[in-house]
């Protein structure tokens, strides 16, 4: 006799007759309020009663309730729905139920199935601001959804569709896919404290990743796999309960990453899966986010078992090394599979990190590649680079400390490690005789801080007077306003006089002022748009001369090999040269590692020079081996879509990702569970770079 609850929902239960089955031992994941991500999982044989399963789950989940005082729901993957069970489906309670392992199942109490009163919540009027609130009195069996409807027109935000809980002081989400269900299934009492978002809802892909412990390199390499568009949609197509424990686990982590309700998760579920498989990772101590990817990518194509999976399908491509005797001429070709391009690096080419300060309010952290010994030489090196039509003269360089200026350089100045670390270059107006310079400093108004470096103006030497200098100041201020939306009335101009007394200058009344013995001036701006300003100026531009494709050529250039060769035509030892090719078709997905780390095991060192990437086109159509050209326009060009970056040393660094999403096309740093939109795309090319992944423009 087959269990009538297996044939109503074949999907997490067997139909196989309880007699002629072999009680085993399977996991079940256990949640409450149908929060599959916050579950816990349980240990069980496999012929258990529907009694007697609940028994067991009272033994090894925290539930307050008696088995008679609690039901069960079961997950159907295939449908993507809740069935609730509480029995009275079952044609034989005595029956084993016969659950498929991995099987979701959530406790829910019974009284919720007659259950209906009046609640009275308490609703935030400004985002969880339990300062400002009023009370909605509402039946405990309207729904989530209904309850947002209602909420939605007594408050501010009316664009998240995500509601908030307070329970034990912590807020609690309750996403959209709960929009179905009573408030009584969802446990809600009177006086529960509910409120909207401060922000917009979260968005599918954009989710953080708790550190458990030195797993930042597996964070990074998990959101650059998790935005290459084919993979994730083919993992989302998986089955959670398909009998493959780290597939299983990356499934439900993708489709908590892409659900767009969590601003963050844990990886708990996969990282353990993992470590079962790769001993290697169960340390908690940094490992290579390059190693770790490679290694997760073959777990996963070892648990699909077939010879031909989604991995080797987007992943592998060839490599043909051609090997030609320079005595007979003859040729061997060998091809080798690979899963990722490694790109040797060199430290050979000085690297400088400076601050660039535009004239009008402009601020970058700018790297400069350049063997200059002096600051003129590397000021020579920054204008050739960056602003070819600049004057050296044009060029003040400083030292910066806590954004004021310590001292200045002359041209001639040497530079050492105490130079390099705090040096600005501050673009001023050109000096003529009659001119001079007026430094403007730019203080916070609630803390009377500098908040950024300073700026400089030209004027007359002599009767300088506030007209000769107000079409400079609203440049300046029309720059600060474009980047923080700040009206003008946030702005506030003091001249500084020699008794370092600030007095107020209004382009209103004091156009003729005399600026007497002033070469300073002050620009006071509202704290709230300092916070603004400051989220806009962690730029880092990039030179032009060390790219890819450098490396991508040295990587793919010919070359002699190291000692002799054996030519199988001539039965001897002879020269030869080597040569590497990509074979077709290209890999949809191609990963490229910066090999910054020198095999050395005496040393953590790393190479930090600059290498520049493009974000789009990257064509290797000139490194496919020339007996795979056709003459026709092959499409062999690539997209970026995530980059894995590493800051510090091997032993004691940090990585972080930068990502595209391919729902809105937006790119977004990951840094464990922090996340933020870039919102100029030169921040994603910089010297942190370690792993590049590009997929195939043909790639959706």
């Amino acid at each position: 006799m087959i269990n009538e609850f297996s044939r109503m929902n074949n999907s997490p239960l067997s139909t196989i007759p309880t007699l002629s089955s072999t009680p085993k031992m399977i996991s079940l994941k256990i949640c409450k309020n149908r929060d599959r991500n916050n579950s816990k999982y349980i240990y069980m044989r496999d012929n258990l009663t529907y009694d007697q399963l609940k028994q067991e789950i009272c033994k090894q989940v925290e539930v307050t309730l008696l088995p008679t005082e609690f039901c069960l729901s079961i997950f159907n993957v295939e449908n993507n729905s809740w069935q609730r069970f509480d029995g009275t489906n079952l044609s034989d309670k005595s029956i084993p139920l016969r659950f498929r392992s991995h099987s979701i199942l959530n406790i829910e109490k019974l009284e919720h199935m007659n259950e209906r009163c009046e609640l009275c919540l308490i609703l935030c009027r400004q985002p969880k601001c339990i300062s400002d609130t009023i009370h909605l009195t509402i039946q405990s069996s309207v729904t989530l959804g209904q309850l947002k409807e209602r909420a939605r027109k007594m408050v501010t935000n009316q664009e998240t569709h995500n509601l908030y809980v307070q329970k034990k002081y912590e807020w609690l989400i309750f996403g959209k896919t709960l929009d179905g269900q009573s408030l009584a299934e969802l446990d809600f009492v009177t006086n529960s404290v509910i409120s909207f978002g401060t922000k917009d809802d979260p968005f599918p892909g954009v989710c953080g990743l708790t550190n458990l412990g030195n797993t930042c390199f597996m964070n990074s390499a998990l959101q650059c796999l998790s935005n290459v568009p084919s993979l994730t949609q083919k993992i989302l197509s998986f089955d959670e309960t398909m009998n493959a424990p780290v597939i299983s686990a990356y499934v439900n982590l993708i489709r908590t990453i892409w659900s767009g309700e969590y601003t963050n998760t844990k990886p708990s579920s996969l990282l353990i899966n993992i470590r079962e498989d790769l001993p290697h990772f169960t340390k908690y101590r940094q490992h290579d986010a390059q190693e770790f990817m490679n290694y997760f990518l073959h777990l996963i194509h070892q648990e699909l078992t077939n010879e031909r999976t989604v991995i080797t399908r987007l992943f592998h491509g060839q490599v043909q090394s051609s090997v030609r005797c320079l005595h007979c001429d003859s040729l061997e070709i060998n091809e080798e599979t690979i899963s990722f391009l490694p790109l040797s690096m060199s430290n050979d080419v000085n690297q400088y990190d400076i601050i660039y300060l535009g004239k009008y309010g402009e601020q970058r952290s700018i790297s400069i590649c350049s063997n200059a010994t002096t600051v003129g030489a590397l000021i020579e090196s920054f204008i050739r680079q960056y602003y070819p039509k600049l004057l050296p003269t044009q060029i003040k360089p400083v030292k910066i400390v806590d954004n004021y200026v310590m001292d200045e350089y002359f041209s001639c100045t040497h530079i050492n490690d105490r130079i390099k670390s705090c040096l600005a270059f501050i673009e001023v107006p050109e000096k003529t005789n009659d001119k001079k310079h007026l430094q403007v400093e730019f203080i916070e108004k609630t803390t009377r801080k500098c908040f950024r470096p300073p700026l400089f103006l030209m004027g007359p030497s002599y009767n300088c007077r506030y007209a000769h200098i107000v079409e400079q100041i609203n440049q300046i201020q029309a720059y600060f306003c474009s980047i923080t939306n700040a009206p003008t009335s946030a702005f506030k101009l003091y001249r500084v006089d020699s008794d370092l007394q600030y007095l107020h200058l209004s382009s209103e009344r004091n156009l003729n002022e005399l600026l007497y013995y002033s070469d300073k001036l002050v620009v006071e701006i509202d704290s709230q748009y300092v916070d603004v300003y400051k989220n806009h100026v962690n730029i880092e531009y990039k030179p032009r001369d060390a790219s890819l494709n450098t490396l991508l050529e040295d990587f793919f250039r010919e070359e002699s090999l190291n000692g002799d060769y054996y030519c199988s035509k001539c039965q001897g030892l002879t020269r030869a040269k080597q040569k590497a090719d990509f074979t077709l078709p290209l890999p949809p997905v191609l990963i490229i590692q910066l090999k910054r780390f020198p095999f050395d095991v005496h040393s953590s060192s790393k190479i930090d020079t600059f290498i520049d990437f493009p974000l789009k086109d990257l064509n290797l159509g000139k490194y496919i081996a020339e007996n795979y050209r056709n003459g026709e326009n092959m499409l062999a060009s690539y997209d970026l879509v995530a980059v894995s970056n590493h800051t510090g040393t091997l032993t004691y660094g940090h990585y972080t990702t930068y990502a595209k999403n391919y729902q809105n096309q937006k790119w977004y740093s990951f840094n464990d569970d922090l996340t933020r939109e870039i919102n100029d795309e030169r921040d994603i090319v910089t010297k942190n770079a370690y792993i590049l992944v590009y997929v195939h423009q043909t790639v959706s």
